[in-house]
């Protein structure tokens, strides 16, 4: 029976579970790979492109499996053909490492043991009492009384670990910001100083134009030259104005409800409503938009593939 030893840290990597005990590290830093103690892993076919729109909906896919009274935080990347979700509690890891004699700043990546997956389809001695195997692609924890006792175990050389996509701590404790981070930050803020430099030097001509042409709107029109005339005239029409506009809103906001996946099958323009039925190609795509449509505030029903949105005005 081979035994993985839970010290060794080759490539400054440690395998971190509940029964282990308080360790010394000789390194200035390490990653970790978190067994299934500290996770909640769930594998989804959707149709998206990007990881970003995949981590916004990540909260609602973990509705039903997690504890609502608990912050989590999520990671999501695309394996083969689905997206591998990640909930943990940064929270709960960071007490468990002080515990062992591990502190938050030595930590430079938190990997998952599901990453593992290829390499865990011969079981693994995580301690006496459980073991780490993979079971229908997916790690798992298993207790070590239910496997065969004469069943001989497979080392883990973490040396020859190559994982990618990797959780900074940094990007899950609010106290930290990575350089990375911290260099993009402030190339954004550059970016947008200028921008809004720019823009104010324009919105400052437009308005000193549309002063020009007030004044020589009211030259031309004495008698729209009187504040009372001119508050009556902003009184009727403002409503009219406000309204107008959170029609426009409510339209607007409708459109990036619609894809190639999802067609807008209906749009009904009330006075004080606007009514639109969508058309989705799939469940997925279908709960997406519902999704979305909650967040943006609209009113969602329907049934089987078609979704009804609607906005009170």
């Amino acid at each position: 029976m081979v035994i993985l030893n839970l010290t060794a840290k080759s490539n400054n990597k440690l395998l971190i579970h509940r029964d282990m005990k308080p360790i010394t590290l000789l390194e200035n830093s390490i990653d970790i790979i978190l067994t299934p103690q500290f996770y909640t892993f769930i594998r989804e076919e959707l149709e998206l492109n990007f990881s970003y729109q995949a981590k916004q909906i990540a909260g609602s896919l973990f509705d039903d499996y997690l504890d609502p009274n608990i912050e989590y935080q999520y990671h999501v990347y695309k394996c083969n053909n689905l997206w591998c979700f990640f909930a943990y509690n940064i929270d709960e890891i960071d007490t468990f490492l002080e515990s062992i004699g591990i502190e938050k700043h030595r930590v430079s990546k938190i990997y998952f043991a599901q990453q593992l997956d290829t390499i865990l389809e011969e079981p693994l001695l995580l301690n006496e009492k459980n073991i780490l195997q993979t079971v229908d692609d997916v790690v798992t924890l298993i207790p070590k009384q239910l496997m065969d006792p004469n069943l001989e175990y497979k080392s883990l050389d973490t040396s020859m670990l190559s994982l990618k996509g990797g959780v900074t701590m940094g990007s899950s404790l609010n106290s930290f910001i990575s350089l990375k981070e911290t260099v993009v930050l402030s190339t954004l803020f550059c970016l947008l100083g200028g921008i809004f430099i720019v823009e104010g030097g324009r919105i400052k001509s437009s308005i000193a134009k549309e002063d020009a042409q007030l004044t020589q709107l009211l030259d031309d029109n004495p008698r729209y030259t009187s504040s009372i005339s001119r508050q009556s005239i902003l009184e009727k029409y403002e409503p009219i104005d406000t309204h107008e506009r959170a029609k426009r809103n409510a339209i607007k906001k409708i459109s990036k409800f619609l894809s190639n996946q999802s067609q807008l099958k209906l749009l009904h323009i009330e006075k004080n409503k606007i009514t639109a039925t969508i058309s989705t190609k799939n469940q997925n795509i279908n709960k997406q938009v519902k999704e979305h449509a909650r967040s943006k505030k609209f009113k969602v029903s329907g049934s089987s593939l078609d979704v009804k949105v609607e906005k009170t005005l």
